[in-house]
């Protein structure tokens, strides 16, 4: 793994380990690291592989192709109270088009408070007019990183609050 810029770069040996065990060490290395990984981007893969790794880490999920028995469709299952440590299990040889599209309907289903919280964060965003797409985008990740979207939310006001008083009391001090 390398670093550029404000993006990393892992490389991995195909003879070695599969993608999904590469993407899963880079993100756990990172993580380790205090780094969350947001957004993965294949090179050379297969277009809808590549597309279904990307729309799957925005939500901080890890993708595993399997051909376990218990897995008959596509579907996000939440493996610890971690909620970064949820992964979207596709059955071997599922069109991988379809588990993308899928991906939404499967993450609702196994955190709908989080997913409720997103879709409020994506109208926010296009109510807003891209003003505080970047705040937003912020707010969206600490809710999948916590789970917790109220003590979020409860966070980001109280943090607001304190900014105001804060221009009031320099306000007052300046009027003064």
């Amino acid at each position: 793994m390398r670093r550029d810029g404000d993006r990393f770069i892992a490389i991995y040996d195909p003879e070695r380990a599969s993608l999904a065990t590469a993407v899963v060490l880079a993100r756990a290395l990172l993580s380790s690291e205090g780094i969350t990984v947001t957004k993965v981007i294949l090179e050379g893969h297969d277009p809808d592989l590549t597309a279904l790794f990307h729309a799957a880490s925005k939500l901080l999920l890890d993708v595993e192709i399997t051909s376990g028995p218990r897995i008959t469709e596509p579907a996000v299952r939440v493996l610890s109270q971690d909620p970064t440590q949820a992964t979207y299990f596709i059955p071997e040889n599922w069109d991988l088009s379809d588990a993308l599209e899928r991906l939404p309907a499967a993450f609702a289903g196994a955190r709908p408070v989080v997913a409720r919280n997103l879709e409020r964060i994506a109208q926010a965003k296009k109510d807003s007019g891209g003003k505080i797409d970047h705040a937003l985008d912020v707010i969206a990740v600490l809710v999948l990183e916590t789970g917790n979207p109220d003590g979020v939310w409860d966070e980001v006001l109280e943090l607001h609050q304190v900014r105001t008083e804060r221009t009031t009391a320099v306000a007052l001090a300046t009027a003064a």
